[in-house]
Protein backbone atom coordinates (compact mmCIF):
# COMPACT_ATOMS: atom_id res chain seq x y z
CA UNK A 1 0.00 0.00 0.00
CA UNK A 2 1.28 3.62 -0.83
CA UNK A 3 2.71 5.55 2.02
CA UNK A 4 0.73 8.63 1.19
CA UNK A 5 -3.13 6.14 0.75
CA UNK A 6 -2.00 4.95 4.05
CA UNK A 7 -1.27 7.92 6.03
CA UNK A 8 -4.47 9.54 4.52
CA UNK A 9 -6.22 6.54 5.48
CA UNK A 10 -5.55 6.68 9.19
CA UNK A 11 -6.27 10.41 9.29
CA UNK A 12 -9.38 9.52 7.80
CA UNK A 13 -10.08 6.80 10.80
CA UNK A 14 -8.96 9.03 13.49
CA UNK A 15 -11.44 11.97 12.56
CA UNK A 16 -14.41 9.75 12.18
CA UNK A 17 -13.57 8.20 15.73
CA UNK A 18 -12.95 11.56 17.01
CA UNK A 19 -16.45 12.43 15.63
CA UNK A 20 -18.16 9.70 17.44
CA UNK A 21 -16.65 9.93 20.58
CA UNK A 22 -18.82 10.28 23.45
CA UNK A 23 -18.08 14.34 25.24
CA UNK A 24 -19.93 13.56 28.36
CA UNK A 25 -17.70 11.15 30.64
CA UNK A 26 -18.53 7.99 32.66
CA UNK A 27 -17.85 9.83 35.67
CA UNK A 28 -19.05 13.16 36.33
CA UNK A 29 -17.86 13.72 39.70
CA UNK A 30 -20.08 11.07 42.03
CA UNK A 31 -22.62 10.68 39.24
CA UNK A 32 -22.18 7.85 36.80
CA UNK A 33 -23.65 7.87 32.99
CA UNK A 34 -26.71 5.89 32.48
CA UNK A 35 -26.31 6.57 28.84
CA UNK A 36 -25.81 9.53 25.93
CA UNK A 37 -27.05 10.67 22.78
CA UNK A 38 -26.75 13.27 19.88
CA UNK A 39 -28.40 16.10 20.73
CA UNK A 40 -30.03 18.02 17.81
CA UNK A 41 -29.23 21.87 17.05
CA UNK A 42 -32.39 24.04 17.61
CA UNK A 43 -30.20 27.33 16.37
CA UNK A 44 -29.53 28.61 13.33
CA UNK A 45 -26.42 25.76 11.68
CA UNK A 46 -25.29 27.64 9.25
CA UNK A 47 -24.46 30.52 11.62
CA UNK A 48 -23.28 28.05 14.00
CA UNK A 49 -20.85 26.24 11.30
CA UNK A 50 -19.81 29.27 11.07
CA UNK A 51 -18.92 30.00 14.81
CA UNK A 52 -16.84 26.33 14.54
CA UNK A 53 -20.05 24.24 15.95
CA UNK A 54 -18.39 20.53 16.46
CA UNK A 55 -20.81 18.45 17.84
CA UNK A 56 -23.83 18.33 20.50
CA UNK A 57 -24.67 15.80 23.15
CA UNK A 58 -27.35 15.33 25.77
CA UNK A 59 -26.15 12.64 28.71
CA UNK A 60 -28.47 10.73 31.40
CA UNK A 61 -26.67 10.73 35.00
CA UNK A 62 -29.67 9.62 36.70
CA UNK A 63 -31.14 12.59 38.68
CA UNK A 64 -30.44 14.90 36.40
CA UNK A 65 -29.49 15.25 32.40
CA UNK A 66 -26.68 17.30 31.08
CA UNK A 67 -26.57 18.77 27.60
CA UNK A 68 -23.52 20.51 25.88
CA UNK A 69 -22.38 22.07 22.76
CA UNK A 70 -19.21 21.98 21.63
CA UNK A 71 -17.28 24.36 19.54
CA UNK A 72 -13.80 24.58 18.32
CA UNK A 73 -12.72 27.75 20.66
CA UNK A 74 -13.98 30.11 22.78
CA UNK A 75 -14.70 32.65 20.47
CA UNK A 76 -17.08 30.75 18.93
CA UNK A 77 -18.90 29.37 22.23
CA UNK A 78 -19.01 33.07 23.17
CA UNK A 79 -20.88 34.75 20.13
CA UNK A 80 -23.36 31.23 20.09
CA UNK A 81 -24.35 32.36 24.01
CA UNK A 82 -24.90 35.72 22.68
CA UNK A 83 -27.86 34.63 20.09
CA UNK A 84 -28.81 31.50 22.27
CA UNK A 85 -30.34 30.51 25.47
CA UNK A 86 -28.61 26.49 24.87
CA UNK A 87 -26.82 27.39 28.32
CA UNK A 88 -23.81 28.38 29.97
CA UNK A 89 -20.63 29.10 28.67
CA UNK A 90 -17.93 26.74 29.99
CA UNK A 91 -14.74 27.57 27.74
CA UNK A 92 -15.37 26.34 24.38
CA UNK A 93 -18.69 24.60 25.55
CA UNK A 94 -22.43 25.49 25.96
CA UNK A 95 -23.88 23.32 29.05
CA UNK A 96 -26.89 23.58 30.48
CA UNK A 97 -28.43 21.16 33.11
CA UNK A 98 -31.84 19.27 33.52
CA UNK A 99 -33.42 17.96 36.82
CA UNK A 100 -31.86 17.75 40.18
CA UNK A 101 -28.62 19.62 39.16
CA UNK A 102 -25.88 19.30 41.71
CA UNK A 103 -24.83 22.59 42.73
CA UNK A 104 -20.72 22.49 41.61
CA UNK A 105 -22.61 22.00 38.15
CA UNK A 106 -20.32 24.24 35.96
CA UNK A 107 -17.56 23.07 38.19
CA UNK A 108 -18.12 19.53 37.36
CA UNK A 109 -18.62 20.68 33.92
CA UNK A 110 -14.60 22.20 33.27
CA UNK A 111 -13.28 19.65 34.97
CA UNK A 112 -14.52 16.55 33.43
CA UNK A 113 -15.34 17.89 29.61
CA UNK A 114 -12.47 16.78 27.46
CA UNK A 115 -9.99 19.62 25.78
CA UNK A 116 -11.76 22.66 27.37
CA UNK A 117 -10.29 25.77 26.12
CA UNK A 118 -8.85 28.37 28.67
CA UNK A 119 -8.36 30.95 25.99
CA UNK A 120 -10.00 34.58 26.56
CA UNK A 121 -13.33 35.93 24.84
CA UNK A 122 -12.89 38.76 22.98
CA UNK A 123 -13.48 42.24 24.53
CA UNK A 124 -14.65 44.06 21.12
CA UNK A 125 -18.37 44.61 22.57
CA UNK A 126 -17.39 46.42 25.30
CA UNK A 127 -17.10 49.70 22.95
CA UNK A 128 -21.03 48.76 22.93
CA UNK A 129 -22.65 51.96 24.56
CA UNK A 130 -25.19 50.30 27.34
CA UNK A 131 -27.40 52.95 27.46
CA UNK A 132 -30.99 52.49 25.45
CA UNK A 133 -29.16 48.93 24.53
CA UNK A 134 -31.86 46.61 23.42
CA UNK A 135 -31.58 43.30 25.96
CA UNK A 136 -30.59 40.37 24.23
CA UNK A 137 -29.53 42.39 21.20
CA UNK A 138 -25.33 42.02 21.21
CA UNK A 139 -23.92 39.90 18.78
CA UNK A 140 -20.50 38.81 18.01
CA UNK A 141 -19.99 38.36 14.01
CA UNK A 142 -16.77 36.07 12.60
CA UNK A 143 -18.25 35.74 9.34
CA UNK A 144 -20.43 36.50 6.44
CA UNK A 145 -23.30 34.18 7.49
CA UNK A 146 -23.37 36.02 11.41
CA UNK A 147 -22.89 39.33 9.24
CA UNK A 148 -26.27 38.53 7.07
CA UNK A 149 -28.17 36.97 9.91
CA UNK A 150 -27.24 40.49 12.13
CA UNK A 151 -27.01 43.28 9.88
CA UNK A 152 -28.39 42.25 6.42
CA UNK A 153 -27.58 45.71 5.26
CA UNK A 154 -24.14 45.61 5.46
CA UNK A 155 -22.61 43.24 2.92
CA UNK A 156 -19.37 41.07 3.78
CA UNK A 157 -17.55 42.68 1.14
CA UNK A 158 -17.38 45.92 3.74
CA UNK A 159 -16.75 43.74 6.14
CA UNK A 160 -13.80 42.10 4.44
CA UNK A 161 -13.55 38.95 6.70
CA UNK A 162 -10.78 37.16 4.75
CA UNK A 163 -8.46 40.04 6.90
CA UNK A 164 -9.66 38.51 9.91
CA UNK A 165 -12.23 41.41 10.67
CA UNK A 166 -14.89 40.15 13.76
CA UNK A 167 -17.58 42.28 15.06
CA UNK A 168 -19.98 43.29 17.41
CA UNK A 169 -23.05 44.59 16.94
CA UNK A 170 -26.13 45.85 19.24
CA UNK A 171 -29.30 47.09 18.61
CA UNK A 172 -31.11 50.08 20.42
CA UNK A 173 -34.08 51.69 21.51
CA UNK A 174 -33.55 54.60 18.80
CA UNK A 175 -34.14 51.67 16.10
CA UNK A 176 -30.67 51.90 15.44
CA UNK A 177 -28.19 49.61 15.63
CA UNK A 178 -24.00 49.91 16.12
CA UNK A 179 -21.78 47.99 14.91
CA UNK A 180 -17.69 47.86 15.57
CA UNK A 181 -15.70 46.14 13.24
CA UNK A 182 -12.09 45.45 14.24
CA UNK A 183 -8.89 45.23 11.36
CA UNK A 184 -5.26 43.58 12.08
CA UNK A 185 -4.45 47.37 11.32
CA UNK A 186 -5.57 51.06 11.01
CA UNK A 187 -4.53 50.88 7.07
CA UNK A 188 -7.29 48.28 6.66
CA UNK A 189 -9.86 50.11 8.75
CA UNK A 190 -8.92 53.26 6.49
CA UNK A 191 -9.40 51.11 3.40
CA UNK A 192 -12.61 49.65 4.42
CA UNK A 193 -14.03 53.19 5.77
CA UNK A 194 -14.32 54.57 2.42
CA UNK A 195 -16.81 51.19 1.27
CA UNK A 196 -18.61 51.83 4.37
CA UNK A 197 -19.44 55.62 3.29
CA UNK A 198 -20.99 54.19 0.15
CA UNK A 199 -23.67 52.24 1.61
CA UNK A 200 -27.18 53.38 2.06
CA UNK A 201 -28.40 53.97 5.51
CA UNK A 202 -25.18 53.58 7.17
CA UNK A 203 -22.96 56.37 8.70
CA UNK A 204 -19.31 55.12 9.42
CA UNK A 205 -16.32 56.77 10.80
CA UNK A 206 -12.61 54.86 11.48
CA UNK A 207 -11.14 55.28 14.77
CA UNK A 208 -7.44 53.31 15.33
CA UNK A 209 -7.69 49.92 13.94
CA UNK A 210 -11.94 50.08 14.30
CA UNK A 211 -14.74 51.11 12.19
CA UNK A 212 -17.95 52.04 13.80
CA UNK A 213 -21.03 51.54 11.35
CA UNK A 214 -24.43 52.75 12.65
CA UNK A 215 -27.19 51.02 10.76
CA UNK A 216 -30.09 53.13 9.98
CA UNK A 217 -31.60 56.90 9.35
CA UNK A 218 -28.51 59.00 9.34
CA UNK A 219 -29.17 62.24 11.34
CA UNK A 220 -28.30 63.53 14.41
CA UNK A 221 -29.45 60.50 16.92
CA UNK A 222 -26.99 58.47 14.54
CA UNK A 223 -24.12 60.80 14.98
CA UNK A 224 -24.15 60.84 18.41
CA UNK A 225 -24.43 57.41 19.13
CA UNK A 226 -21.20 57.11 16.42
CA UNK A 227 -19.47 59.72 18.23
CA UNK A 228 -19.44 57.38 21.47
CA UNK A 229 -17.11 54.82 20.58
CA UNK A 230 -13.46 55.50 20.44
CA UNK A 231 -10.52 53.52 20.29
CA UNK A 232 -8.53 53.51 23.39
CA UNK A 233 -5.02 51.33 23.04
CA UNK A 234 -4.06 49.00 26.29
CA UNK A 235 -0.88 49.45 27.32
CA UNK A 236 0.69 46.35 29.87
CA UNK A 237 3.31 46.23 32.13
CA UNK A 238 4.77 42.86 32.70
CA UNK A 239 7.64 44.01 35.09
CA UNK A 240 7.26 44.16 38.30
CA UNK A 241 6.68 47.58 40.70
CA UNK A 242 9.57 48.58 42.67
CA UNK A 243 9.43 47.63 46.31
CA UNK A 244 6.95 50.28 49.29
CA UNK A 245 9.09 52.88 49.93
CA UNK A 246 12.08 52.31 47.33
CA UNK A 247 12.58 55.83 45.86
CA UNK A 248 14.48 55.55 42.09
CA UNK A 249 16.51 58.66 41.03
CA UNK A 250 17.60 58.53 37.53
CA UNK A 251 21.57 58.79 37.31
CA UNK A 252 23.02 62.45 35.81
CA UNK A 253 25.27 62.62 32.64
CA UNK A 254 28.15 62.90 34.79
CA UNK A 255 27.29 60.00 36.93
CA UNK A 256 26.56 57.82 33.31
CA UNK A 257 30.06 58.71 32.66
CA UNK A 258 31.71 57.65 35.72
CA UNK A 259 30.08 54.68 35.41
CA UNK A 260 31.34 53.89 31.84
CA UNK A 261 34.79 54.90 33.16
CA UNK A 262 34.39 52.73 35.55
CA UNK A 263 33.44 49.91 33.79
CA UNK A 264 36.46 49.98 31.02
CA UNK A 265 38.96 50.09 33.81
CA UNK A 266 37.28 47.02 35.42
CA UNK A 267 37.15 45.18 31.92
CA UNK A 268 41.33 46.28 31.52
CA UNK A 269 42.36 45.11 34.58
CA UNK A 270 40.67 41.47 33.75
CA UNK A 271 42.06 41.48 30.62
CA UNK A 272 45.52 42.01 32.15
CA UNK A 273 45.57 39.87 34.91
CA UNK A 274 44.02 36.88 32.52
CA UNK A 275 47.33 37.61 30.28
CA UNK A 276 49.73 37.71 33.50
CA UNK A 277 48.07 34.40 34.85
CA UNK A 278 48.14 32.63 31.35
CA UNK A 279 52.14 33.42 30.71
CA UNK A 280 53.06 32.44 34.24
CA UNK A 281 51.06 29.10 33.94
CA UNK A 282 53.32 28.37 30.44
CA UNK A 283 55.91 29.55 32.31
CA UNK A 284 55.73 26.95 34.83
CA UNK A 285 54.78 24.22 32.64
CA UNK A 286 57.58 25.03 30.71
CA UNK A 287 59.89 25.12 33.62
CA UNK A 288 58.74 21.59 34.75
CA UNK A 289 59.30 20.13 31.36
CA UNK A 290 55.67 19.90 29.62
CA UNK A 291 56.06 18.82 26.49
CA UNK A 292 53.08 21.22 24.97
CA UNK A 293 54.61 23.90 26.53
CA UNK A 294 57.52 24.53 24.39
CA UNK A 295 56.51 26.73 21.33
CA UNK A 296 53.55 28.05 23.08
CA UNK A 297 55.34 30.84 24.57
CA UNK A 298 57.30 33.68 22.55
CA UNK A 299 59.58 35.51 25.38
CA UNK A 300 60.99 38.88 24.40
CA UNK A 301 64.37 38.96 26.14
CA UNK A 302 64.61 43.03 26.01
CA UNK A 303 67.48 42.93 29.21
CA UNK A 304 69.74 41.75 26.12
CA UNK A 305 69.35 44.62 23.82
Amino acid sequence: MPRGFLGAAVLFVLSVSSLGAAIWPAQLGPHKLVNSAPLEVSASRAVWDELGFLAAERADYGSFKASTFQFKDATGAYAASLESTAGSRVGNYLVACEGRCPSEFLKLATASLPHVSRGSVPSLSEYLPRRNQIPRSLRYVIGPVGLQASAPQIPAMAAAFDFGTEAALARYQTGLALAVFSYPTPALARQQLAVFQKLTDVTAKRSGPLVVAVVGPQGTTAEALLKQVNYAGVVESNEAPPPPGLVVTPQTAGQMLLAIISLAGVVLGFCLLSGIAFGGMLMLARRFGYSAAEGSLITLHLSDK
